[in-house]
C-alpha cells in the first residue's frame, strides 16, 4: 500500500516556514506602509510590564529570535512605536492567529527584533512559529508554546479500479471549510488500495473548531475515472473530531450498482 498526504485546504501564507538568513534590513518588506501610524508604548511600574496596544489587542514582550528567520517570515509592517518611526512593527506569515507581533529597530547594523505575545494568550499554550524562543520573563508564567501546528487526520483507502483523481469538500459545524483534491500530478490512474491522509490542521479553520473541543466534520467525494468521466461518491462521511485525533476504516468502492460508495470498516 502507498501512503500520501493530503491538505485539506490551501492557505493563503506559508507555515512553518525555516529561514536561511537573517533580516535584511534593506529589503522592501521592513518599509512603513503609507501614512503609517505610531502605537504607544506603556510600561506599567506596579509589575514591570511593558506593553504595546495594535489595534484592539495588547501585546506584552515575550520573546527573541531562536537561531535563524528570514525576511519570507514577515508579512507586513504595521507601523511604529511611539515617536521612532525607526522602531517598527510587524506581523508575520507563520503566525495565522495574530498572536504575536515583530518590534525592530531599523537604523542599527546588528539589531535583532523583538517578539511579543498578545496578553490574552496569558496561561495557554499557542501555536508559535519555530523563530521564537521565550526570553522567561516573570509576567509570562506558565504560558506555554508548541512549534507544532494541531491537526485532525482521516484516513481512507481507494479501493477502487480506474480513479484519476478524488476530489473532496469539508464542512466543519455545519459550515464550508474549503475543498481539495489528490492524485497523482502526472494524472496516472491511483493504485486499487492506495492510502491518503487527509489532514485538517488548527490554522484551516479559523473560528469554524475550537482547538480545545470537539468539532462536526462531515467530507464528500467526488471520482474522476481514467476516461476523464467526474461522478459522486455515494453517502457522507461525518465523524466528530478533535485537533491530533485520527480516524480510519474509511473506503471508496465500487460496484455495478451503487456506482461509487464509501464503506467504513467499523
Amino acid at each position: 500500500m502507498k501512503k500520501q498526504k493530503i491538505a485539506a485546504l490551501i492557505m493563503c501564507g506559508t507555515l512553518l516556514m525555516s529561514g536561511c538568513s537573517l533580516i535584511n534590513r534593506n529589503n522592501e518588506v521592513l518599509d512603513l506602509p503609507p501614512n503609517p501610524q505610531s502605537f504607544d508604548q506603556v510600561y506599567n511600574q506596579e509589575d514591570g510590564d511593558t506593553t504595546i496596544e495594535v489595534y484592539g489587542r495588547t501585546y506584552s514582550y515575550f520573546g527573541q529570535v531562536k537561531g535563524k528567520m528570514s525576511n519570507d517570515s514577515i508579512r507586513e509592517c504595521l507601523g511604529y512605536v511611539g515617536g521612532d518611526k525607526n522602531l517598527r512593527i510587524y506581523s508575520l506569515c507563520d503566525d495565522p492567529y495574530d498572536n504575536y507581533i515583530m518590534v525592530k529597530y531599523i537604523g542599527g547594523i546588528m539589531e535583532q527584533p523583538s517578539f511579543l505575545r498578545a496578553v490574552d494568550t496569558r496561561e495557554q499554550d499557542v501555536y508559535t512559529p519555530s523563530y521564537i524562543e521565550s526570553s522567561g520573563y516573570e509576567c509570562w508564567g506558565s504560558s506555554g508554546i508548541h512549534y507544532e501546528m494541531p491537526e485532525a487526520q482521516i484516513r481512507f483507502v481507494c479501493n477502487a479500479e480506474n480513479v484519476m483523481l478524488i476530489d473532496y469538500e469539508v464542512m466543519v459545524n455545519g459550515e464550508y471549510a474549503g475543498c481539495g483534491q489528490t492524485g497523482y500530478i502526472t494524472y496516472k490512474e491511483i493504485t486499487k488500495g492506495d492510502v491518503f491522509e487527509l489532514e485538517m490542521n488548527e490554522a484551516t479553520y479559523g473560528s469554524k473548531a475550537d482547538k480545545d473541543k470537539p468539532f462536526d466534520v462531515a467530507v464528500t467525494f467526488m471520482v474522476t475515472d481514467t476516461d476523464n468521466n467526474v461522478y459522486e461518491v455515494d453517502g457522507v462521511y461525518e465523524r466528530e473530531m478533535m485537533f491530533g485525533a485520527v480516524r480510519g476504516g474509511l473506503e471508496i468502492r465500487y460496484d455495478e450498482t451503487r456506482g461509487y460508495y464509501l464503506y467504513e470498516d467499523v
